[in-house]
């Protein structure tokens, strides 16, 4: 059984047992993109499923909780200012996507403690991959069906089991 309430410094916390988990979302970086240096949100809006994405990130947590899984920078905050790049994870070995895992969580465990905290990974399976050894507490919403209008449905579904709190 679980619930979601806010806690003392007002962060969306969900209970599971005795064990308090804070929510963070990660989103996929996308091919399209804006041409030139811009924020990251506005750089991914080019693509429909950024900003479906962010918009269902959006309905369960704040935006100091979301930030964008890039195959070239890493972790990005939604208003990190970055430039354009043609770059993908699954351009990359297998022992190079575990290695990018590895670096996104230890920039997430700069912020986070991974022990507590639970983390929506809104990707494909290929980035899901490649974190799931570093992120002991990990939904993804689009398992098994990769990202685009295929997985709508099913983030859909999921996200009519989360509660964002008041």
């Amino acid at each position: 059984m679980f619930c979601v309430q806010k806690n003392e410094r007002n962060y969306d916390i969900k209970i599971i047992g005795a064990l308090l988990l804070k929510t963070v979302v990660l989103i996929t970086c996308t091919r399209q993109k804006h041409k030139g240096i811009h924020e990251a949100e506005y750089l991914y809006s080019a693509s429909p499923n950024f900003v479906r994405y962010l918009s269902s990130a959006r309905s369960i947590v704040d935006d100091s909780d979301i930030f964008i899984v890039s195959a070239l920078h890493h972790l990005v905050p939604l208003h990190k200012t970055i430039e354009d790049y043609d770059c993908a994870l699954t351009e990359r070995t297998v022992q190079e996507q575990f290695a990018w895992g590895e670096l996104v969580a230890k920039e997430l465990s700069e912020i986070y403690d991974l022990d507590k905290t639970r983390f929506i990974v809104i990707a494909d399976d290929d980035y899901c991959s490649a974190l799931l050894p570093y992120l002991k507490h990990m939904d993804k919403p689009l398992n098994g069906v990769g990202c685009g209008p295929a997985g709508y449905e099913q983030l859909d579904s999921f996200l009519a089991t989360q509660r964002r709190s008041v």
